[in-house]
């Protein structure tokens, strides 16, 4: 698509035609493969998405798609570029942000346009992770969309973009991009108000403290606080118990499995990647586990177990060079697990890992309710799914994305853990 300066102009592909130019039929075709896109990255994920199945579904002819699309890639990074200029156009809409109830509606009303937008392209959303693997450059232009999302909430709140600034909004927009999926898969509740209404109360504590009947909302119940249930139990580690020797050759392949995954995904890695990876062969791969699934639930099964033991020690609320330290501890834990922890979304086009991902998830969330529950203010569970969502993203926006610098990252996330979560009074 080009612009003329007169509006945007669909065009053919070279070499279809000695006119690029094409009129509303063409014009309608693309937008059919387009749609019929969404439609399928949507049922069978990136990887599983074909060429025939985009075609198919729109009703037109592959050399059809190729006049407009070179590949099934190019389909998608074209439905991720108009959901780039959906988010930035939505981000300038924001108006300024004022430290009273009017703020925290003006904020509300946005979150609640940014969970519509990620409703029509949660396609786009789930399967960016898979898609940029074999385009990061392209992908890493997403980071310009991030930033000037980031700058419409600096210029709303009336603040000036530094380096300490910039991470901070860029931590948020990828809080915000998170929630909406758990709002889609994790939560279950039909009613995304709770977590909408958090969110804006949480920016809005982030950039002005926490003021008394603005941003800080009573717990539910009849005025007072309500007690966090017992955390539900994270699956049971799976496997027959083995002798050293086999419990060793057995950590080697789930070692190899770690650095394969994050590299390949979870639909490309293959049992020849991980058996070449540990050195071993295929018949040694077998005796530990039945397949590739059955490898992988292992895999983050042993993932998630110390992620989550850091996680009872987690005092949002301490003195920050105590709460510094805690951070430093959990990148460190994340660098070494993170990479299997953020494939889990591709592992959801099957309904038995997508469930395990889902117990995973809320066991994960009670504990953190558990965390929030002392506060005294605010609703425990829709916070934790914040909470969780701050603790995915801002490592993985270092150590995947590259957004942002360690230290920077821990900064960020120290800010938005005393003024946004515990209501604390730390300068933003």
């Amino acid at each position: 698509m080009t612009n003329d300066g007169a509006g945007t102009r669909v065009v053919r592909r070279p070499p279809f035609g000695t006119n690029p130019l094409v009129g509303e039929r063409g014009t309608d075709t693309r937008r059919r493969i387009l749609a019929a896109g969404l439609e399928v990255f949507a049922e069978t994920g990136f990887s599983g998405a074909r060429v025939e199945l985009i075609t198919e579904r729109a009703g037109c002819s592959r050399p059809a798609l190729y006049q407009y699309f070179s590949s099934k890639d190019d389909v998608f990074w074209q439905l991720a570029g108009e959901l780039g200029e959906e988010m930035v156009d939505l981000a300038q809409q924001l108006p300024k942000v004022t430290p009273d109830a009017e703020g925290v509606a003006a904020l509300t009303a946005w979150v609640d346009g940014f969970m519509d937008l990620h409703v029509t392209y949660a396609p786009v959303f789930s399967a960016f992770q898979a898609a940029s693997r074999d385009h990061q450059r392209t992908a890493r232009r997403s980071s310009a969309i991030s930033d000037r999302t980031g700058d419409a909430l600096l210029r709303a709140f009336g603040a000036r973009r530094t380096k300490r600034t910039g991470t901070l909004v860029t931590g948020l927009v990828a809080v915000l991009i998170r929630c909406s999926l758990y709002a889609e898969h994790l939560t279950g509740a039909p009613d995304r108000r709770p977590l909408v209404d958090g969110l804006a109360h949480l920016l809005h504590r982030t950039f002005f403290g926490a003021i008394d009947g603005v941003n800080v909302p009573r717990p539910p119940g009849r005025g007072g606080r309500r007690a966090a249930g017992a955390a539900p139990d994270l699956p049971a580690p799976g496997g027959r118990p083995l002798r050293p020797r086999g419990e060793r050759t057995r950590q080697r392949l789930l070692d190899a499995g770690a650095s394969v995954l994050p590299s390949r995904g979870f639909h490309d890695a293959r049992v020849d990647d991980i058996v070449e990876a540990a050195g071993v062969s295929h018949g040694t791969f077998y005796r530990y586990f039945e397949h590739k699934d059955d490898f992988f639930r292992v895999l983050a099964e042993a993932s998630v177990n110390p992620m989550v033991e850091m996680l009872e020690d987690l005092r949002p609320g301490a003195e920050e060079g105590e709460l510094r330290a805690w951070l430093r501890g959990w990148f460190d834990v994340y660098e070494g697990n993170g990479g299997v922890i953020s494939t889990w979304q591709e592992m959801r086009t099957r309904d038995d890992l997508a469930a395990f991902s889902q117990q995973v998830g809320l066991a994960v969330i009670a504990r953190l309710s558990r965390v929030l529950a002392p506060r005294g203010f605010g609703d425990p569970d829709v916070d934790a799914v914040i909470l969780l969502a701050l603790m995915e993203r801002m490592p993985y926006s270092v150590f995947t994305l590259g957004f942002a610098d360690r230290e920077g990252a821990i900064d960020a996330m120290v800010t938005v853990l005393h003024r946004g979560f515990m209501g604390l009074t730390d300068p933003p």
